[in-house]
């Protein structure tokens, strides 16, 4: 495959302390640092946490944090109580200003009051993505959310086989969000580049199920975007053999259907903007096993 670099820029935000992974905050703190260092680190993301962590990354980054450099980025993910995780976000930005920001949310929604609530909440310089479940349509969901500011999450996976959404319901999730003209992030379950058979956890008799790899993810929702048809999003979706997606100096295929570079570059700003993962190593790892990188 030809490099997808530009295309994979800050693509994996880090969610080491989330399971399976499930690092204690030191750990996952000096893991972002060492890749924020690296070779890689162009298609490192946002550092996730819960905000009720807040303080306790604060204590440990504290001697990591640069005085000089670039900020550290923060997405963290809400509790139920709005106005405490707001204050939480506020307290911890003017304490780092210029040093870390918090500058995106996630949280789950069910209604249309929780949708409009957290819009409601947060400033518009937080990015707010908004979970909606897949497993029932979520159309009516993500159109209240396309009345807002605010982008759409996915739940791709997760550390039991139950938690993974069929291909279908991340079709109809992408379609939508497609068709609305709202952005989305995907988490959970994506730490691999292509779909198949992996185990659910790092332990050594994991259970293995069947998961989705980020590019089918990710090359699905640009051939939505392209205006491929259904049949051909859903192939791009299931497809397990990494050498049915060809790359070359005009973009990506899959069989006759292609998405050009350019509009690559327009499905990460405005379709599908990154992906939560606990491992930052695999995805690189594959995505370089790949020649991607």
């Amino acid at each position: 495959m030809t490099s997808l670099r530009p295309f994979l820029s800050a693509i994996v935000d880090y969610a080491g302390l989330f399971p399976p992974a499930k690092l204690d905050m030191r750990s996952a703190v000096n893991a972002y640092a060492k890749y924020q260092d690296g070779e890689e680190s162009d298609l490192l993301g946002r550092f996730v946490l819960p905000a009720a962590r807040l303080h306790e990354f604060a204590a440990e980054a504290e001697a990591l944090l640069s005085r000089d450099g670039d900020q550290w980025q923060l997405s963290v993910t809400g509790s139920g109580n709005l106005p405490e995780t707001r204050t939480l976000i506020e307290h911890f930005n003017a304490a780092h200003a210029g040093r870390s920001v918090c500058d995106t949310v996630e949280l789950t929604v069910a209604s249309h009051d929780d949708v409009r609530s957290a819009a409601a909440e947060f400033p518009e310089e937080i990015a707010l993505f908004l979970e909606v479940p897949v497993i029932a349509d979520p159309a009516y969901l993500i159109s209240e959310i396309a009345e807002t500011a605010a982008s759409a999450k996915i739940r791709t996976g997760g550390i039991v086989e139950s938690a993974i959404p069929s291909p279908d319901q991340v079709l109809r999730f992408i379609s939508t969000c497609v068709d609305q003209g709202v952005p989305f992030k995907a988490t959970a379950g994506l730490h691999h580049a292509i779909r198949g058979v992996y185990p659910l956890t790092y332990e050594a008799d994991a259970p293995k199920a069947m998961m989705f790899g980020y590019l089918n993810i990710f090359f699905a929702s640009a051939f939505s975007a392209a205006g491929s048809s259904e049949g051909a999003v859903l192939g791009a979706l299931e497809e397990t053999d990494a050498s049915a997606f060809k790359v070359d100096e005009t973009g990506v295929w899959w069989k006759d259907h292609v998405v050009v570079h350019e509009q690559l570059t327009v499905v990460r700003q405005a379709v599908a903007t990154s992906f939560g993962s606990c491992s930052f190593v695999e995805p690189v790892a594959e995505a370089r096993n790949l020649n991607l990188i």
